[in-house]
């Protein structure tokens, strides 16, 4: 019975019997359930997770490039400025000195509310001659004395005149006389001397008759020569008058100016506000102390409700901006969220039009652009003076024209200017 059964020797020496051909290996029952795996083909294969990420990263690219296709953006030019006013009456407006004084007192103070002529400041003139308040009067009485002497010269040299012509009307007078009288005299000499020829009248006769018409002929050269005279002495006061009332015009409108002069340089120790306003701002001059003349003194703001944005531009931002095209502007402390390719989602900003593109450059090489409110199309109106004051801080988009998203990256990527419109490029070409 113990025979029968195999002993453990009997197995090892099975196992360790060598196989013939075509024999396999005995190879344990759970080992054969298990694949074959090796290590080059677990290396081939990809794990599902990163197949899930290419496949994701796939439908994102693709996704992508339909959006950059389809998306419209909206090409803008941007420019920053401030708020200032569209009408230059609505504009601060600066008070200067007009002379070289001593400031003597203040009349306002910053925060006063002035009209058209009230007193800003007075002033002490420094100069020599205008020390005298009383100057400008002395300078009238001057005046007065002075045309007074020359009116009187004027006066004297048209009397001169008038007695020139009486005494030249004399001489014609004389001059028709001793006309008359030659004339008489050469007849009654022609009459004498046919009768002293027949024997009527004596050569004495002839002789007076004779004489008479030597004397008639001799007072009509004299009458002839003092009408000459009397014609020159008319010339003569003529031109006299002339030069007179030209030295008193002359002289007077010399007085003229030097009183108005006179009087706008006491006028201007009186410094007046040209505008209805506000003083916003005071120079820090304080009594007794000098100004020169064009100092600033203060600065009035008008109180109106005119608005526009000034906005400074490129030159290349300028060659594409025309008047009447939209602007999208953030001003400096209102809320706003912005979007310059999508100015349908931004959010707090305010609409304007371009009003006017300035020619040339302010010297730095950027171009100003003047922008109004526009409040088409139920768009909300600018804030009002009380909250949006001239010199806040602005920020403007202009808007262009509409381009796929994919092109305006490709576009910015290789550094070109916006995309010009059709019609935009129709104008400029006809310029």
């Amino acid at each position: 019975m113990s025979s029968s059964l195999p002993s453990p020797d009997d197995s090892d020496s099975t196992s360790s019997r060598p196989l013939g051909w075509g024999q396999s290996p005995a190879v344990p029952q759970a080992t054969r359930a298990q694949p074959l795996r090796t290590n080059a083909l677990q290396a081939a294969q990809t794990p599902s997770v990163l197949r899930g990420v290419l496949f994701g990263s796939i439908g994102v690219l693709v996704v992508l490039g339909i959006a950059l296709a389809l998306v419209p953006w909206r090409q803008t030019v941007s420019g920053t400025g401030q708020v200032t006013a569209l009408a230059p009456d609505a504009r601060p407006r600066a008070v200067e000195a007009q002379i070289s004084a001593r400031v003597k007192n203040w009349r306002v103070t910053e925060g006063d509310v002035v009209a058209p002529g009230d007193t800003i400041a007075v002033l002490e003139d420094m100069s020599s001659q205008y020390l005298d308040n009383q100057f400008s009067d002395r300078i009238a009485e001057s005046r007065a004395s002075e045309l007074r002497s020359l009116r009187l010269e004027v006066k004297q040299a048209r009397q001169s005149l008038s007695q020139a012509r009486q005494k030249r009307r004399a001489a014609r007078a004389k001059v028709r006389n001793a006309s008359t009288g030659l004339t008489t005299a050469r007849k009654r000499y022609s009459r004498v001397k046919a009768l002293q020829q027949d024997g009527v009248k004596s050569v004495r006769s002839l002789e007076t008759a004779q004489l008479k018409l030597q004397k008639a002929r001799t007072d009509s050269v004299a009458a002839a020569a003092s009408l000459d005279a009397a014609q020159q002495a008319v010339a003569s006061a003529r031109l006299n008058v002339q030069q007179k009332e030209s030295t008193l015009e002359a002289k007077q409108a010399r007085l003229n100016l030097k009183l108005e002069n006179a009087q706008e340089r006491q006028a201007a120790s009186i410094v007046q506000a040209p505008i209805a306003g506000t003083i916003a701002r005071i120079n820090q001059v304080g009594p007794g102390q000098t100004v020169k003349s064009g100092d600033k003194l203060a600065l009035i703001v008008p109180e109106s409700d005119d608005r526009a944005a000034e906005l400074f531009v490129s030159s290349i931002g300028a060659s594409l901006v025309q008047p009447g095209e939209r602007v999208q502007l953030q001003f400096s402390g209102f809320p706003a969220l912005q979007f310059s390719g999508f100015p349908n989602a931004s959010v707090g900003t305010f609409s304007g039009t371009v009003r006017f593109v300035n020619p040339v450059d302010d010297g730095s090489g950027r171009f100003r652009l003047l922008v109004v409110p526009d409040t088409s199309g139920n768009r909300p109106p600018w804030p009002g003076e009380n909250y949006l004051r001239q010199g806040a801080s602005v920020q403007g988009n202009v808007l262009l024209s509409n381009v796929p998203l994919g092109y305006e990256i490709w576009r910015r990527m290789n550094g070109l200017p916006p995309q010009v419109s059709v019609q935009q490029g129709k104008n400029i070409s006809s310029k």
